[in-house]
């Protein structure tokens, strides 16, 4: 009796190993049944390989608007894909997409998609009204996120961009900078006076100057000799200086 119950116990633990180590396997094993894809795996396979290809973590991509997708069957087997999309698409908006899907590593179906794809980042913008022509601070700016999918092109997205430049127009509070919104804020006006500098390697000669047009830092301007009355040019070296074109 006490061998049969032995034997009866050793066989039941058995058949739990035995019952457990293939499901551990089948958890690793090559689908045996068809695959359905639906509208959300291809909507996750475009998030994906669009975050990827933006290569930004501050920037969050959100797919919305799939057309022209039809639920698709696949085969069994060890299903991977690949993700075609204009080299564009880091501005977001509508975007056609052509997705590979392969079985064993060999394609089973393609199809193409168009999809509207949102990019969610933070872009600078005004903190208060700015009038025109204002120099501007980073005490001036604020982060807002916004979807630079609807914006344009040339949107801000670093206070380094804009901060020591000036306005070309007048800005709202909350109003996000463009590129073409700021311009480098002058260092000479006209009517300053200004040293000007004439050198080379033999000589340096230095004068007073009236500035005729305004400039930035590097820039050509427009000067009058104050004591020849001459009208020369030079580029603007700081606030106070420029060397004369020799």
């Amino acid at each position: 009796m006490k061998k049969t119950a032995w034997f009866f116990w050793f066989v039941i633990i058995m058949g739990i190993g035995t019952f457990v180590i293939p499901t551990a396997d089948a958890s690793r094993s090559t689908p045996q049944e068809s695959q359905v894809i639906e509208l959300e795996d291809v909507a996750g396979i475009l998030e994906t390989h669009i975050q990827k290809r933006v290569g930004d973590r501050r920037k969050r991509i959100e797919i919305k608007e799939i057309r022209g997708y039809e639920r698709l069957v696949l085969p069994p087997g060890l299903l991977s894909y690949e993700v075609v999309v204009p080299d564009q698409v880091y501005r977001g908006g509508t975007v056609s997409a052509a997705v590979h899907f392969l079985i064993d590593g060999k394609e089973a179906k393609k199809i193409r998609v168009t999809a509207q794809v949102n990019i969610f980042t933070d872009v600078v913008a005004a903190r208060s009204y700015l009038r025109k022509n204002h120099v501007i601070q980073e005490k001036d700016l604020q982060l807002v996120n916004k979807n630079i999918s609807l914006l344009a092109p040339d949107v801000v997205t670093d206070f380094e961009e804009v901060v020591g430049k000036r306005t070309t127009l007048t800005m709202n509070s909350r109003e996000v900078f463009r590129k073409s919104m700021v311009e480098r804020a002058p260092l000479v006006k006209k009517g300053d006076r200004i040293t000007l500098i004439v050198e080379n390697s033999h000589f340096r000669i230095t004068s007073v100057g009236e500035v005729q047009e305004e400039g930035g830092k590097g820039e050509r301007v427009r000067l009058l000799n104050v004591s020849s009355k001459r009208e020369v040019y030079g580029r603007v070296l700081d606030a106070n200086t420029a060397q004369v074109d020799y």
